[in-house]
Formats: C-alpha cells, structure tokens, sequence
C-alpha cells in the first residue's frame, strides 16, 4: 500500500534534532530519526534517507512495545513488508550540502497492522492510553537553592520543549496548576504533597525530578537527580541516581541523556506488567454507580483509554448506574491496573463486581 508522503520543512537549527514538541502522544509515532546520505543527485538521496529512515523507525518501535527478551522473534520484513505497516512519513527537517543531505524524519505507523502483525508472531506488546505522568522538573542553583518555574531553569526548558519520546505519555504542568504547593519546596516535597498534585492535575501518576549539575573528580560533568514519585508507576521511580558526563558531552547534552534514560526505565517498568497476551482473553460484569449523564459519558472515555479493554457490553443503564459486560485481554489483574491508570478502581462489593471513578472529569 502506498504511504502517505507528508513533508514538513523547518529551518535548519530551528528545534533541536533530539527534542520534539508533543501535544498528542501516539506510541506509534517515531521521531527524530537522522539519516545522513551523501549522494549527488538531491532526489535519489532523499529516497534513500526516506528508505532507511522507515527502516530504522521500524525496529525502534518494535523495541518501544515489546520485551526485551522477545526482540530476537520480531517478524523481520523487507522494505516493501514495512512499508504496508507505515501510515506516513515526515521530513522535519532537512540540510543540503555539496553531494549530502541530511534529514530527520519522522515515521507513523498503522496501530491495527501493527497489532496484527505481532498478535500473528505470537509476541505480547504494551500500549499506553493513560492519562499523561506529570513530570516537574526541579533544578538546583549553584547556591543550593532551588527553582521550577520562578527563574532560569534549563532542566524544566528541556523537558518542556519536548519531553523523550516513548511508550509512557509524560507532560510537563505549569506552575499555576501546583496549587498551594510553593515551588521552592518542590525538591522537600512530602507524600501527602504528592498526594494533592494527583487530584489537581489529574492523573495517576506525578513524579518530581530535582537535577543537580556539578563536576565530578575527573573534572567531567556530572548530574545528579533526586526522584520523588506518586502514584502505581512513579512510586517505582523514587530513589537517587547520578549520572556522569562523557569527554567532550555539554550540559545539555548530558540533561537529555538523564531525561532519556528516566523516560526509557519509565517504559521498562510499564511493560513489565502491562504486556497484553492475546491468547488469555476474559468477560467480567460489573456495575458503576452513575449520578447523572457526565458521570456515564467520563466513564465511557475512561474506559475507551484502558488498553486491555477491547470492547465492553451496556447491560443495563439507569440514572443511578450502568451495569456493564468488559471484555478484556491479558490477566485481570492487569485488565484492574489499566483501569486504576485510568482512574477506575474495580472492587468486590456484595456479590458483584463495582467499577467505580477515582475522580477527574473528561478530558
């Protein structure tokens, strides 16, 4: 099937190549893919960099959703194979010179081809249809202090202009949306702190980065991040951790490399529990309590963001509940994780199965 050919040319040096602006998170969206091709002929080095590029897209998205241990048994196909699978393709930017070009592009892929295709290998993936992980990103002064929003901050600057792409969708909130918590306190922030930034910005998961850059006794940089996280997935990713700088490596490039890294353990952890095996599939009835018609129509986007759900069944729908049919793959218990990411929580009430909203409205 022919691809879409979607051209986007920026000036050159307009956005950095490593970083990319993401309103819509769509895990089948690979980005920021550099091909550097010297060929005299302008037309023919563009089609090879288109080429090489769908090529390179497809095995990073392959690595994105499945397990590690699974990479070897990923369907190798050749050129025309992968292209039946790619929706379009985008030159995002591109530099001409004498005899080279070099392009970064960006590649789509169709997410029900996908999916088949690896569902005929017989290999479990992982998709993300959450609720952004809200990242706030600290950094520490020369002086010990700290700042987010408040005064110069490269650390947040990164992560706003585009944070690392991957399978968890991450967002970086304003400093309007922190509530009563002062920024100044971000980097000491407590559990019930945490606690209140889930409910106002509404999502499941809230994780507080506070990088400190520094030299280490080699005299390379260095860069050091305390990890505060709220919520399923990022309570998993509190801690310390350091990261030392490579010869010749500037601030910048060491501070995307630790975003890269955080965001890269973030996906890890998501897959480990998240990997959808087709071949277990199960029903389950359960009934929601509904106060009215928003209630209704923000639990059937709720349950439209919840990967393991592939279709669900209205039973019954009344003013006070909806008595509903999920049908789901995978186990339950990650059909109930799903849900929570979510913001349902399924419990064991009086002999039946209850699906009920952990707040946030319809988004």
């Amino acid at each position: 099937m022919p691809v879409l050919f979607r051209v986007l040319l920026l000036l050159a040096g307009f956005f950095p190549v490593s970083l990319f602006a993401a309103e819509i998170h769509d895990p089948f969206l690979v980005r920021n893919l550099v091909q550097d091709i010297r060929d005299s002929n302008l037309v023919q080095a563009r089609n090879q960099a288109l080429l090489l590029g769908q090529r390179e897209a497809y095995q990073v998205l392959m690595q994105r959703i499945t397990a590690q241990s699974d990479w070897p048994r990923i369907p190798k196909l050749d050129d025309a194979g992968i292209q039946d699978l790619v929706l379009d393709v985008g030159i995002d930017q591109e530099k001409q010179g004498p005899g080279r070009l070099i392009a970064t592009l960006s590649v789509r892929f169709k997410t029900e081809a996908v999916r088949r295709l690896l569902r005929g290998a017989g290999i479990a993936y992982a998709e993300w249809r959450g609720r952004p992980l809200m990242v706030i990103p600290v950094w520490q002064t020369e002086t010990g202090g700290t700042v987010f929003a408040e005064g110069p901050n490269p650390w947040r600057d990164l992560w706003k202009a585009g944070t690392p792409e991957g399978l968890v969708a991450l967002s970086v909130p304003d400093s309007k949306q922190l509530g009563g918590v002062a920024p100044t306190t971000l980097a000491t922030i407590t559990p019930d702190e945490l606690a209140g930034l889930l409910s106002r910005l509404n999502t499941s998961d809230v994780l507080v980065v506070t990088a400190a850059p520094g030299k280490g006794d080699n005299g390379l940089l260095k860069l050091d991040l305390t990890i505060n996280g709220q919520g399923p997935l990022a309570s998993r990713m509190s801690g310390q951790r350091g990261l030392g700088g490579d010869v010749g490596e500037t601030q910048e490039q060491l501070m995307l490399r630790a975003a890269s890294e955080l965001a890269r353990t973030l996906d890890d952890e998501w897959k480990g529990g998240n990997l959808l095996q087709y071949d277990k599939q199960g029903t389950l009835m359960a009934m929601a309590p509904l106060s009215g018609l928003d209630d209704w129509l923000t639990l059937r986007d709720k349950l439209s963001r919840a990967t393991a759900v592939r279709a669900y069944d209205l039973a019954a729908l009344s003013k006070t509940e909806a008595a509903l049919v999920l049908h789901y793959v995978g186990e339950q218990g990650q059909l109930e994780s799903m849900l929570m990411q979510n913001g349902l929580v399924l419990t064991w009430e009086d002999e039946h199965w209850a699906l009920r909203s952990t707040g946030g409205g319809r988004r």
